[in-house]
């Protein structure tokens, strides 16, 4: 999955404020009555639209239908509004992708290369209108309660995501909605090829703060920088 394949599913993935880290009471049981589409997707936004910075830990699974392969890595993803995201891949093997407003960033340090991407030239800007606080789930996409989702709790309000309009790097997404805090505990994107980018998250933690250094980097002595925009040209 390519470059921005891994930023859309990242960006979608924290779309809502996580929940606190602070010990709480169980969750009372859900009542009977369910709560309308319009709410469930009102609540998700509000969510979202409180979360200042967002720092926790990941896995995400890749599936490959095509070629029946599936994969898993995990790290740490950091998140910092107007559209900073850099997450650090741990295993199985070390790479970072970072987007700092300006340029998309996925850097090899095993191979000694870097890939760099003009925010501007990507299909991006959509997604990422939603980590300024301007762009609305239901601006951009048809949603519904998914029918036999395969994701989440009998409790969990799952969603289907479909782009108004066509794009190869999403075909549909899943949201899984905690039905208490309305917080997405999972995301699951499908792309264009049938690929699936599942993302799980731990040890949430919200604004805490972070630093706008964590999303300022510069190529190391020595590794060799790709313009993807020049590439088969």
């Amino acid at each position: 999955m390519g470059i921005t394949s891994v930023v859309v599913a990242v960006a979608f993935s924290l779309m809502a404020e996580p929940q606190p880290r602070a010990a709480r009471a169980p969750a009372p049981v859900v009542a009977a009555s369910r709560l309308d589409l319009k709410t469930v997707v009102d609540r998700v936004q509000h969510r979202y639209d409180a979360a200042g910075d967002f720092r926790a830990r990941f896995t995400q699974t890749l599936t490959n239908p095509t070629f029946n392969r599936k994969s898993t890595s995990s790290g740490e993803v950091l998140l910092k509004k107007p559209g900073r995201m850099r997450w650090n891949y741990e295993k199985p093997e070390p790479k970072m992708y970072l987007a700092d407003g300006d340029l998309l960033w996925l850097y090899e340090p095993e191979d000694k290369q870097a890939f760099k991407q003009e925010l501007k030239s990507s299909q991006l800007p959509a997604a990422l209108a939603f980590l300024t606080g301007k762009g609305k789930l239901s601006d951009e996409f048809e949603i519904s309660f998914a029918p036999n989702p395969g994701y989440g709790s009998a409790r969990d309000y799952v969603l289907l995501l479909q782009p108004k309009r066509a794009q190869a790097q999403v075909k549909s997404l899943m949201f899984v909605v905690d039905p208490t805090s309305f917080h997405v505990r999972e995301s699951i994107l499908v792309d264009g090829q049938g690929n699936i980018n599942d993302m799980l998250f731990s040890d949430v933690k919200v604004g805490t703060g972070l630093p706008d250094a964590s999303f300022r980097w510069t190529p190391p002595a020595g590794v060799r920088v790709i313009d993807t925009a020049k590439l088969g040209k």
